[in-house]
């Protein structure tokens, strides 16, 4: 789970605007963690030709890696924006080990179930996998705690000379927050699909898994997902271009959330996303 604290420092030195502090180290291990798992299991991603859900059965644990390396990542850059003494304080500290810890409870969880060849989402089959559902949306909630934990802590201290940045890292990891949460309850609620069998969502889009005969809300968890991460690039350019930051970025996230809730209802009127 961890590197070595010099191979952290030679990663650091890649990147010179990071400091080496204990949440900027936290968070970026982790994302290594995960991209080094994603080329792991890339052998038996391939290799291995059981199918669920219409997907190869380990590219629910790839699409996993790679998301969660992201969000991690975007943590770890976005929180320079607050002083050190911040950034290291309890509030943050707090709120990353509790989204490492959960990080570490689903990789197993998500990974066993895989090895096993059934659904670790969505999957109420067994008093234990209930149980573990249930734990698995908690475990969801603090991974992306963390990142409205940081956005309340851009707000506060962070630096508002890149007031693109500023602004997009408040709006995005907030908004992406709330809607990602109120998404992932839709579909704790109702399920993945709308209007497809028990047994999935027929053909799918490869790699991501959505279905392309059914409804399925997914892609709008998707785009509200990753708010966090293209309104604050897109407050970055604006004030490297020197553009209007405020316009760019709330036009941005209007879009973004728009096209969010075209999807959801979309999906509820059980068209697919990209029909086949």
């Amino acid at each position: 789970m961890t590197t070595s604290h010099s191979e952290t420092r030679r990663m650091m030195a890649l990147l010179p605007q990071l400091e080496d502090d204990l949440f900027t180290r936290l968070m970026l291990c982790t994302g290594l963690f995960l991209l080094a798992s994603f080329v792991v299991f890339i052998p038996v991603w391939l290799l291995d030709p059981r199918v669920l859900d219409s997907a190869a059965i380990w590219t629910k644990p790839q699409k996993f890696n790679i998301s969660l390396a992201l969000h991690f990542f975007t943590l770890a850059v976005l929180a320079h924006q607050i002083p050190r003494a911040t950034r290291t304080g309890p509030v943050l500290i707090g709120t990353g080990y509790l989204a490492v810890i959960s990080l570490i409870f689903e990789f197993v969880y998500v990974n066993v179930q895989a090895a096993r060849g059934t659904r670790s989402h969505f999957n109420s089959d067994t008093g234990f996998e209930q149980i573990m559902y249930g734990l698995m949306g908690l475990g969801a909630f603090l991974l992306i705690l963390a990142a409205f934990a940081l956005a309340i802590q851009i707000w506060r201290k962070g630096d508002r000379t890149n007031r693109g940045l500023w602004l997009g890292s408040i709006i995005g990891l907030t908004t992406g927050f709330v809607i990602t949460l109120a998404l992932a309850q839709q579909m704790s609620n109702i399920g993945r699909f709308v209007g497809a069998p028990l047994s999935g969502g027929g053909e799918v889009i490869p790699f991501f898994g959505w279905s392309r005969e059914y409804g399925d809300l997914r892609p709008s968890h998707f785009v509200s997902l990753h708010l966090m991460q293209t309104l604050p690039l897109a407050g970055y350019i604006a004030d490297r271009q020197k553009w209007p930051a405020m316009p760019i970025v709330v036009g941005l996230g209007v879009v973004q959330i728009a096209v969010a809730v075209a999807l959801y209802m979309q999906a509820l009127a059980g068209e697919p996303f990209w029909p086949a």
